[in-house]
Parts: C-alpha cells; structure tokens; sequence
C-alpha cells in the first residue's frame, strides 16, 4: 500500500457537486462499453457506461468540468481521462485485475489516479490485496503499473469513478 495514496476531501464540496451534477446531466453523453475482457465469473455483468475525456488528442469540450481536479494533480501530460458508471446489480461483481495502459511496464513514471464520484459499497481492489472503498470526493493515485479491479456496488444504482492516466 506504501505506492497508494488517498486523499478524501479532495476538492471544495461546490466544485465536487458541479462534476457531479454535470456528469449526470441528462444531455452528457455516455457510451457503452466492455469494463474488461469477458470471463466466466463477469460476462453477463461485463457492461458499463464510459465517457471518454481525453484519449492522446483534443480534449473532448466537458473536460472543463475536471479542471480543479487537473489543477489539483498538476499533470505534466495526460495520455487519458475517462469517466466509468457501472449500474447496480444485486451482488458484488468483481470485473478482472488489469492495468490502465497496457505495454507500459517500462515506464515507471506513468501514474494512475481515481477520483470516486459516490459513497457506496463499491471498492478498488489490487493485485496484493489493498481495498480502497469508493468514498465520494476521493482521489486515490497509484502507478500504472498496479493491477487492480473495480466492481459493481448493490447499496446504490450505480458506482461512478473517473480515471486519470497521467505523467
């Protein structure tokens, strides 16, 4: 755990609920998409919405809504930003360690950070066994080179994170 580091309380409560709010505007557009390949346990829980910010080209025009996280992160580069909501579902589903940027292991300095947009039973999980619990207004930062896992939530109708992959 010494690699991740959490920070509750991350932005001033108005700037949160204005991500918040706008993320959940009903014109914000949402795709849908795979959380990780398919595996026996996850393949008829394996859908979530995605809203991709930023992806190594033009930012998409809402990323304005993430400027005081940005300006709190002060990234030297990005090389992703994607929002991720995952609906409810009546038992926890764990989706599948992974790394965010994937041929990537030589490259030490790439960071991975999650900013959690709601308090539910929902958690990250990683490859040792650390479980962070997704706590709204919480940025948990960590290297790229750390698998992890999300999951779905059953105490709320969805979990909502964005990624940042960053240097």
């Amino acid at each position: 755990m010494s690699d991740i580091t959490i920070s509750d309380r991350f932005v001033k409560l108005s700037e949160f609920e204005a991500i918040y709010h706008g993320l959940l505007d009903s014109y914000f557009p949402w795709n849908a998409s795979k959380i990780v390949d398919d595996t026996k346990d996850n393949k008829h829980r394996n859908l979530q919405m995605t809203h991709m910010f930023y992806e190594r080209h033009t930012p998409d025009s809402s990323c304005e809504l993430l400027y005081p996280i940005l300006q709190k992160i002060q990234p030297c580069a990005i090389i992703k930003i994607k929002a991720n909501l995952i609906m409810g579902t009546d038992t926890l589903v764990e989706h599948g360690m992974h790394v965010d940027i994937l041929d990537a292991e030589d490259r030490d300095y790439l960071k991975t950070s999650l900013y959690y947009m709601n308090t539910c039973d929902g958690y990250t999980l990683f490859e040792d066994g650390t479980k962070i619990d997704s706590v709204a207004n919480r940025l948990v930062t960590f290297p790229n080179s750390m698998k992890h896992t999300g999951t779905s939530t059953t105490n709320s109708s969805f979990r909502m994170v964005i990624n940042f992959n960053y240097v």
